[in-house]
């Protein structure tokens, strides 16, 4: 067990300071991320053990600042490489996702796209609630179609202030409630990690499951 725990010190010392691989890690996952190539939990797990070194006082505010940054820049590059492409059209993107084979998650992302109708173009924070919601690819194609990129990089912005800042924020509420973890074996950090997400994804499929048994019912009672 010695090399599990040593791998799983790795990871959590990977996330207590502002190294040159971890922000480069990050960079990559978001960018790669706005085409809707992700590992998931991936990313949420990362945040997390960043906001469980900066409430233990491991990472700096700046660090964390300097890595939330990296992932920014990512996000960025990704939004806008997926701009462009969408400027030449639905034909050029779906030739983009079948020459890289990934066809179905294409069709995938794209089945949220009728919802985008219902989305202020205007303000930046409809652009954020859009992207959280879900409707990543097919709000970036709406304003690249409608020639809005300032737009585009305000949305997500304020997509990635509030959905980073969740975790790592969670993250370092843990890690100044649990004084000592910094002492604790590896494998009990990550166990929290885990934990915390395994809450937050549980909420979240019991809010959606509720939101959808409502609308499913809603129109039996309209006709009732």
């Amino acid at each position: 067990m010695d090399w599990l725990q040593s791998f799983l010190q790795s990871i959590v010392d990977f996330t207590a300071t502002l190294d040159p691989r971890m922000a480069l890690l990050l960079l990559v996952i978001c960018t790669i991320g706005e085409a809707g190539l992700t590992i998931p939990l991936l990313l949420e797990f990362l945040w997390l053990n960043v906001g469980i070194n900066l409430g233990n006082g491991q990472l700096s505010f700046w660090h964390m600042l300097g890595l939330w940054c990296s992932a920014q820049v990512g996000r960025q590059i990704g939004a806008i490489v997926l701009y462009r492409v969408g400027r030449f059209g639905m034909p050029a993107l779906t030739a983009f996702y079948h020459k890289i084979h990934l066809d179905r998650l294409f069709d995938r992302l794209m089945s949220k796209a009728g919802a985008v109708k219902n989305i202020n173009l205007t303000s930046p924070f409809s652009i954020a609630f859009a992207r959280l919601v879900g409707m990543r690819i097919p709000m970036t194609l709406v304003l690249a179609a409608k020639k809005k990129p300032w737009m585009l990089a305000a949305g997500v912005t304020i997509a990635s202030v509030i959905f980073d800042g969740l975790f790592i924020f969670i993250g370092s509420v843990f890690g100044m409630t649990i004084e000592d973890i910094k002492h604790f074996n590896p494998l009990y950090t990550v166990g929290i990690t885990l934990s915390i997400l395994a809450v937050i994804y549980l909420v979240n499929f019991i809010v959606r499951f509720i939101i959808k048994r409502r609308q499913a019912h809603q129109p039996a009672n309209d006709e009732g």
